[in-house]
């Protein structure tokens, strides 16, 4: 076989490798600070949303197993420092469903070692940790506890499966329990330390016991205490493990054991330094934080704990920053996961700084907890001004050279024009129009890139839109160029709200769309007829502007190149400037709007652009 037909089927079987993997596994894709760029379609069965609904939103199985909240934070501890993380993660969907996800998360770096995304990829085992039958009463965690499981030795691998059990007292309960974990008993706040516990038996080869919480058949809280104990074969390897637990007797004693855990969680947890976390009650008093809170914020704990949220929010933000707050806790109640809030954080001196953060809750008992992982983002936001002032002065030099490079070009046409006035031989006429489509390229060029060095700020002059007379206009205005009187347009739009936008960011926007259908129209023959169609449909927050041709269509490998700065699909199909589409973009983008392109090679090209309506209120001149 030769190399090249062995690479050719070793590509084949990576595909189908992957395609396999990507049809068994639950994948998500998060860029470096946590917003989903990619999900397969078992990820979105599993949150049970429709697809690319949750693309730019935060990953919502990382929210799910808040009830533990040494899994919250250790994932986030792991993000943070840009390592892998391994667990058990918890989803209920809004169906009522409940999952459990065997998940890693993977951290990618680029060549400086910067972290630049998440790849989560999660095993649904949920047959395995909750497996009912109608003749025992085996149930999931949210449920019951058999009583007999006291009673018996269970015989597990390192990933606490049942494998095997003595039998002696668990009798008819025997094949249904072969085969789930010791997890499936147990309270799901123990499930990482219990784990924990089995890895260290597995790896270390040396017996342990922990303490757990479970729930009887009557749905009341047993304090268990069990013995781990591994198994070697003949080489000293071990092949399995036992474990034996008995129910505690004494309550008071289980209660100072668990006591002695939540103490030892809580000052891990105060810790923390990486990050900022704090913990408040149902009614928004802070209950707990960590050293890297005390250390933004000034406060000890002796000084915060019990003080209500709001003595950490600048005072000039203190209602907007209550109703995000209440905003974000009403959808966490509601079992949805809400965006980042970003306000401003007030120091102990007094001293206001920048915050970003994304909350989380859980419940023990009756009572509601909610955590706010908060970061420091003073640097990102100098950073931001930083470069807000410096593309002002490259936007500001940019318009000045173009201003002043039109004046020179403006005396060479003038000297063109008296020059054609002269007696001229054949070939210094042909020579002349020449330089002078090259002189209205040039000033073309130079209009263009005036116009878009300033587009934000002509954010200060809106004014209502009539798109009616804007399409007229663009029409009127495009009527002289190469294949525009070959080409139908069908025009429809449907203005149901007065839609407020400057006047020429609009007409560059339709121009530019209309030109570029144009420049690259199929020649009319007796089965083709070259189409341009242009849709508006305006509501009474957004105007959605689409345009589509039946032309040459867009290459796939210069598809996401179109908007790029200068670039040209084809220079022998265009008269343009290789800035319409960029200006089109800039301004999408200026105004938190969006612009989307698709195509296919010889049968048409369709742009969609949405932009939002400045009425009154709503307009940001900054």
């Amino acid at each position: 076989m030769s190399k090249e037909l062995e690479y050719t089927n070793s590509n084949i079987q990576e595909k189908a490798l992957l395609a396999s993997l990507d049809s068994h596994l639950i994948v998500a894709i998060s860029d470096a600070v946590g917003r989903i760029i990619y999900q397969n379609e078992n990820f979105t069965k599993i949150l049970n949303v429709p697809r690319n609904s949750t693309i730019g939103q935060a990953n919502h199985l990382l929210n799910a197993l808040i009830q533990s909240k040494t899994v919250f934070w250790e994932i986030w501890k792991a993000i943070l420092a840009g390592e892998t993380w391994r667990g058990i993660l918890f989803h209920k969907s809004d169906n009522g469903k409940s999952h459990w996800l065997d998940t890693t998360i993977e951290p990618v770096k680029n060549e400086e070692g910067q972290v630049i995304k998440y790849i989560t990829v999660g095993s649904d085992i949920t047959n395995y940790y909750c497996n009912n039958t109608s003749k025992n009463s085996i149930q999931c965690q949210e449920k019951r506890l058999i009583e007999n499981f006291t009673d018996d030795v269970l015989y597990i691998n390192k990933y606490g499966k049942i494998i095997n059990t003595s039998k002696s007292a668990i009798n008819n309960s025997y094949n249904s329990i072969i085969g789930l974990y010791i997890y499936d008993f147990v309270n799901p706040v123990n499930h990482d330390y219990i784990k924990n516990q089995v890895e260290k038996v597995f790896t270390k080869g040396k017996v342990c016991k922990y303490q757990s919480m479970g729930l009887s058949e009557k749905g009341n809280q047993v304090f268990f205490i069990s013995k781990l104990k591994p198994v070697f074969n003949l080489d000293n390897e071990i092949i399995y493990a036992t474990i034996k637990s008995k129910k505690l007797k004494n309550s008071a004693k289980a209660t100072s054991q668990l006591k002695a855990i939540e103490t030892k969680y809580s000052n891990i947890f105060q810790s923390i330094n990486v990050g900022i976390l704090v913990v408040a009650n149902s009614v928004g008093n802070i209950i707990e934080w960590n050293k890297g809170a005390e250390l933004a914020f000034g406060y000890s704990s002796s000084e915060i704990i019990g003080e209500p949220l709001t003595v950490l929010i600048s005072k000039n933000q203190v209602d907007t920053g209550v109703k995000e707050l209440l905003k974000a806790k009403d959808k966490l109640d509601n079992d949805t996961y809400g965006d980042n809030i970003e306000m401003l954080g007030l120091r102990k001196n007094g001293e206001e700084f920048p915050v970003e953060f994304a909350m989380s809750n859980w419940q023990n008992g009756k009572e509601k907890f909610y955590c706010a992982f908060m970061l420091d983002i003073s640097k990102r936001k100098k950073l931001e001004e930083k470069l807000k002032k410096t593309t002002k002065d490259l936007e500001l030099f940019l318009y000045r050279s173009a201003h002043d490079l039109k004046a020179p070009l403006t005396s060479a046409e003038g000297l063109l024009h008296l020059l054609k006035e002269e007696k001229l031989n054949n070939r210094t006429t042909l020579l002349v129009n020449m330089l002078d489509e090259t002189l209205e390229k040039g000033r073309l060029l130079l209009d263009d890139l005036a116009f878009a060095s300033i587009i934000s700020e002509k954010r200060r002059d809106i004014t209502m839109i009539d798109f009616d007379e804007k399409i007229n206009k663009a029409l009127v205005a495009l009527n002289g160029i190469k294949n525009f009187d070959n080409i139908k347009f069908e025009v429809a739009i449907n203005q149901r709200a007065d839609f407020y936008f400057n006047q020429e960011l609009i007409d560059s926007i339709v121009q530019n769309l209309i030109h570029n259908t144009v420049c690259f129209a199929k020649p009319e023959t007796n089965n083709i007829i070259p189409t341009t169609c242009i849709q508006i449909n305006v509501s009474d927050t957004h105007a959605f502007i689409t345009v589509s041709d039946n032309g040459l269509g867009i290459h796939e490998d210069h598809i996401d190149k179109v908007f790029d700065l200068y670039f040209k699909a084809s220079t022998v199909h265009t008269e343009g400037t290789g800035l319409g589409l960029y200006i089109v973009k800039r301004i999408a983008e200026d105004f938190n709007g969006s612009v989307r392109v698709t195509s296919k090679l010889n049968e048409g090209t369709t742009f969609e652009v949405q932009l939002p309506n400045l009425k009154e209120g709503n307009v940001n001149n900054d």
